[in-house]
């Protein structure tokens, strides 16, 4: 493998990682627009995180959600 080759290989690596990072976060924001918390699907009135790695939200009906933090 001659030095050309070797830097169309890493170039081609990090455009295939960037692109697969870009699909990831482009998914990630398209699935959490549509995830509703509460049951009423509104908005959560408060949320606060419980130190181990979860998050606790009160609902406008006063119901009480645990879940992580990421969606």
């Amino acid at each position: 493998m001659n030095q050309h080759q070797k830097r169309q290989f890493y170039v081609v690596l990090a455009l295939t990682i960037v692109a697969l990072f870009g699909a990831g976060v482009a998914y990630w924001i398209a699935a959490g627009q549509h995830h509703r918390i509460c049951s009423d699907g509104r908005n959560p009135v408060a949320q606060r995180d419980d130190g181990m790695g979860q998050v606790v939200y009160r609902c406008h009906n006063g119901q009480i959600v645990t879940g992580s933090i990421l969606p």
